[in-house]
């Protein structure tokens, strides 16, 4: 039996469509979701639905009777009400670590950003640092999967660029542009999970698993407008100032389509030391311009009823 945290996400359906292809029984697979209003998208996606929540350990207790492995995906990029990112990303994966344990579960594969470290300054990567080094220490066998930027129908960072670049004429570029990431598709990081669940080789591993290119965030940026048929006036914006627009959204928007966390870790490179995609998952990664057809779908309406809390993208 396979338990996939944060089962409602939209690389968690990727991981659900790659474990069905690899001939895993839908029975065997079990999403754990918070609310019942979510048990009818697993139901669609093939696999049944445990009610639970990794800030609440007697949940994780009850969802992981008889499973064997886990798939930890639960984990925010801001702060929202009480789902902050110390309470998911740190405190949830201790307490999914120490109810693994409980229940003797043979292996917790996880994802989570390229450079998760508890020492970093940034919110996210910090938070998902300190989950990782417990796991780690936990004596529960793991495979940590560290990913750069995941591209892919329902994500948050493409799909908010793409409703951005819709809005005439200009496009706000972050600074100077030039940092670098290494995008991955969210179907090249379900094989690396499906793999990861079934070679002994790569447990107790912490992996990086990127693209094979390295592009810059104007790079990014030129790509969705070349695939959206779009041309805009690029407007290179000091972070300082768009600090002060964050912080305003921050603190007037449900879902500011930019957080001060994200901006500050925009401005930093993102890409892999070690690649693992090609040298151990044996893996070709579809490269960006071959996988964000779906930006086109993206409109600016969907973005604002998004920044408003109205919608999701997947």
């Amino acid at each position: 039996m396979i338990l996939i945290t944060g089962a409602g996400g939209y690389v968690a359906g990727f991981v659900i469509h790659a474990l069905r292809n690899a001939g895993i029984p839908s029975d065997s697979i079990v999403g754990l979701v918070r609310s019942p209003s979510s048990v009818e998208k697993l139901r669609q996606r093939g696999v049944r639905a445990a009610i639970g929540d990794v800030t609440d350990p007697a949940s994780l207790d009850a969802a992981l009777r008889g499973v064997e492995q886990v798939v930890h995906l639960a984990a925010v990029n801001r702060d929202r009400g009480t789902s902050t990112m110390e309470r998911i990303n740190a405190q949830g994966t201790i307490n999914v670590t120490d109810a693994a344990k409980r229940a003797g579960v043979r292996q917790i594969v996880t994802v989570v950003g390229l450079g998760a470290d508890a020492r970093r300054p940034f919110p996210l990567a910090s938070t998902q640092g300190r989950g990782v080094d417990y796991l780690m220490a936990s004596g529960v066998p793991y495979t940590v999967l560290e990913a750069s930027v995941i591209f892919g129908a329902g994500d948050e960072f493409i799909n908010t660029l793409a409703g951005l670049a819709r809005i005439p004429p200009f496009m706000i570029v972050p600074g100077d542009g030039k940092s670098r990431f290494q995008p991955i598709a969210a179907q090249d990081v379900a094989s690396c999970v499906v793999q990861s669940l079934q070679r002994a080789d790569l447990v107790n591993r912490r992996l990086q698993i990127c693209g094979s290119e390295v592009i810059t965030l104007e790079g990014i940026i030129d790509c969705i407008l070349k695939e959206m048929g779009l041309r805009r006036i690029k407007v290179h914006m000091p972070v300082p100032l768009l600090r002060v627009a964050v912080k305003l959204m921050e603190a007037t928007l449900p879902k500011p389509p930019v957080t001060s966390s994200l901006l500050a870790q925009l401005g930093v490179d993102n890409v892999a030391t070690d690649n693992a995609t090609e040298t151990v998952f044996g893996l070709r990664p579809i490269r960006l311009a071959e996988g964000i057809g779906f930006v086109r779908e993206m409109t600016a309406r969907k973005l604002i009823l998004r920044t408003l809390g109205r919608l999701e993208y997947r």
